[in-house]
């Protein structure tokens, strides 16, 4: 291996589990605090317990990151601000954030403080990296379902900023960022951090659908370790110590000797943990249902026995650092003892050896004592340790055991001043942000999944934008055209479907399309170069008005809020809101987007060869979840598929509530209702009906 190989990133998700990732070899660790990271389950640190993390895991040259990477509300950032504060001043190495306004206003106020954007941020393709690189990250963490070939595409592209890659631990069936199923399900959002994990259950025919079996990239090392990457994460923070040494150990041998994990390795690895296996599926683009797994009898087994076993490993382990030794003991001098460790340099003074009477001092006996460092950071390194020894000398041991304890101590505290200047606290004042009324009333706005679920022009009068998906739009009929003025990109464009992406844009371009609304940062860039009025969607996830000023500055003229917050959420985000908001008051809203053909499998297509055939005709299919309720799921953009909540969100009888501009625009979502039931709720909207009876009950 070549010095630049890949740092190894290992999870505490408490302060034992950081003691077990420094013992493991971690050259970085992340951990969180108490409030605003996505694993509240986690003990977490409290700000005493982070700062003594942080400094000793600086002693042994070892970065610290907080994840601060929940979505925040407007009332909450001062508080996250104050906390980024304390981790600042305490020398946090960066801040893991998913939050663009709250990355904004950390970037403004610690200018020196390294940010990482979070897996959370959705980043699939290079002009998605070189966003965030305007935005102040150093560092990306790239979406979990990057391929190989997709990932060193990505840095060859644009090399200016560092990746992270995701090589073990729990996979989530939904594409990075995009998940509102625990939100809609049960009001616990995977975006605060709060995930109940429903894609963990059986659906109601007693099928586990959605439930991943865990990542492990071990098998491919050496092209990932060749790949430009520079950091390797371990997931894990709700794991135990055992799992995050044992792990982290395999881990941290594959990337010193640059080699891909043995079939006993592997067999080690899932024995700690797993479920029936594991997937390598994203990154070798073998995605599907061999994908799926959940954890066995047999898996609850083979972790108690390997937790064991690691248990006393654990126990006897301890990181050090490796140091040389120079001891001079001379005749009619006083004895000196030289200790140097990563760059710095003590010595210290002892007694005057005396004429020995009887046994003189040997050399194996000052080797022996002057190795004793076990209650140390530190181990002699054999190969530099350099004794100069007068014969016929006599030393008491207590003296030669005196000066190893006082030079350990005193280089100990030398390292221990040497990482960082000392930051300061800072005097800060938020700058003013300018604020305009996001709209003097309400237009209305209509997003279709299909075209054939477009009413009679009747129904369309009063929407200002109607908009398809760009390859339902391209492969529509020209009456369709003619009533669409707005596409919707798709919220995932892999680093190899991007060329085709531009083709399209260019083509609806043509066509006298006016709008297109994008939902992340790898596209907005792309919309913009071609001259569009440019809109935010869904899955941009906004939550406070920061990053509507965020988004307003790349250039986006409207936002929809994100579907969590409450009204009076939304109309205090659309109130110092600099850019027009919107949002969302009837559809059945998109809870997951899948990498894997979902309508394959329930459609029971086993044939590899036939996967794009099963749901190529564009239409919706069904399965039950553990609830009975009967959950759609289509085919979006080249071969993705979104699961849509199966209960619409229905506000006509509180439309005066949103109406007048008091959250912007209202916008209707339709996904597999027919023409006729669009225009019925159409109709119900219009006459504010409390009930929608000539609706059919989705």
């Amino acid at each position: 291996m070549t010095d630049n190989k890949p740092h190894l990133l290992l999870p505490a998700g408490d302060p034992e589990c950081f003691e077990a990732a420094l013992s493991a070899g971690a050259d970085e660790i992340y951990i969180g605090g108490k409030n605003f990271n996505a694993r509240t389950g986690a003990q977490n640190f409290t700000d005493e317990e982070a700062a003594e993390a942080i400094k000793k895991a600086h002693f042994f040259g070892v970065s610290v990151f907080a994840a601060v990477n929940t979505l925040l509300l407007d009332r909450e950032t001062a508080e996250a601000l104050r906390f980024a504060e304390k981790l600042y001043l305490c020398d946090v190495d960066a801040l893991i954030v998913a939050d663009p306004g709250f990355a904004a206003a950390v970037h403004r106020r610690f200018p020196d403080l390294r940010l990482h954007a979070s897996t959370q941020c959705s980043v699939h393709n290079a002009e998605g990296a070189r966003l965030l690189a305007s935005r102040g990250f150093c560092r990306v963490v790239l979406a979990r379902e990057c391929s190989a070939d997709d990932t060193e595409k990505i840095i060859r592209e644009f090399p200016d900023i560092e990746y992270e890659t995701f090589v073990h631990g729990a996979l989530c069936v939904c594409t990075s960022g995009m998940c509102e199923m625990s939100a809609y399900m049960g009001g616990r959002s995977g975006n605060r951090g709060d995930c109940a994990q429903p894609c963990r259950l059986p659906d109601e025919d007693g099928v586990y659908r959605l439930s991943l079996k865990d990542n492990c990239l071990a098998g491919h090392m050496e092209r990932i370790c060749r790949s430009g990457v520079s950091s390797l994460k371990v997931e894990g923070r709700m794991r135990s110590p055992e799992y995050v040494y044992g792990v982290g150990k395999i881990y941290r041998k594959l990337i010193d000797e640059g080699r891909d994990a043995t079939e006993e390795e592997i067999k080690t690895l899932s024995d700690i943990f797993s479920r029936n296996g594991f997937t390598d599926g994203y990154y070798t683009g073998n995605v599907g249902a061999n994908m799926l797994g959940v954890r066995t009898d047999a898996d609850k087994e083979n972790s108690a026995k390997a937790a064991e076993e690691i248990k006393p490993q654990l126990r006897s382990a301890r990181r050090r650092i490796p140091v040389s030794v120079k001891a001079d003991i001379r005749s009619d001098a006083v004895s000196e003892l030289t200790l140097s460790a990563k760059g710095q340099s003590v010595t210290v003074y002892g007694e005057i050896p005396a004429p020995a009477k009887t046994s003189p001092l040997t050399k194996e006996d000052v080797v022996k004592n002057l190795c004793k460092l076990g209650n140390t950071p530190f181990a002699v390194e054999p190969a530099s340790f350099s004794l100069h020894l007068d014969e016929g000398l006599s030393l008491p041991v207590s003296a030669i055991n005196s000066l190893r304890r006082t030079a350990a101590e005193r280089l100990e505290e030398k390292i221990a001043l040497k990482r960082y200047p000392q930051r300061c606290e800072t005097v800060y004042t938020e700058p003013a942000r300018k604020q305009t009324a996001a709209s003097d009333g309400s237009f209305w706005v209509v997003h279709f999944v299909r075209s054939k679920g477009i009413p009679q022009r009747s129904y369309l009068a009063q929407f200002s934008h109607i908009y398809l998906p760009i390859d339902e739009y391209l492969n529509a009929q020209m009456s369709v055209r003619d009533v669409t003025d707005g596409v919707e990109l798709p919220p995932v464009v892999m680093m190899h479907e991007y060329t085709l992406l531009e083709e399209m844009l260019i083509r609806v371009k043509l066509c006298g399309v006016k709008n297109v609304m994008v939902s992340n940062v790898g596209t907005l860039k792309l919309a913009l170069k071609y001259g569009f009025q440019v809109h935010g969607g869904l899955h941009l996830n906004v939550f406070n008005s920061r990053t509507a000023e965020v988004l307003s500055n790349e250039g986006l003229s409207s936002l929809i809020l994100s579907p969590e917050l409450n009204i009076a959420q939304m109309k205090a985000l659309t109130s110092s809101s600099p850019v027009r908001t919107g949002a969302a008051v009837y559809g059945k809203l998109p809870e997951m987007v899948l990498e894997k053909c979902m309508i394959r499998e329930i459609s029971g297509t086993s044939d590899p060869l036939k996967k794009c055939e099963a749901c190529g005709d564009g239409q919706f299919r069904y399965y039950r979840d553990r609830t009975g309720q009967s959950v759609p799921v289509c085919r979006q953009f080249i071969h993705r598929n979104v699961i849509y909540n199966p209960v619409p969100i229905y506000m006509a009888d509180k439309l005066d509530a949103v109406s007048g501009g008091s959250v912007g625009d209202l916008h209707f979502f339709f996904t597999d209702e027919t023409a006729e039931e669009a225009a019925a709720v159409i109709d119900a909207y219009k006459n504010r009906e409390y009930t929608d009876k000539k609706i059919k009950r989705m």
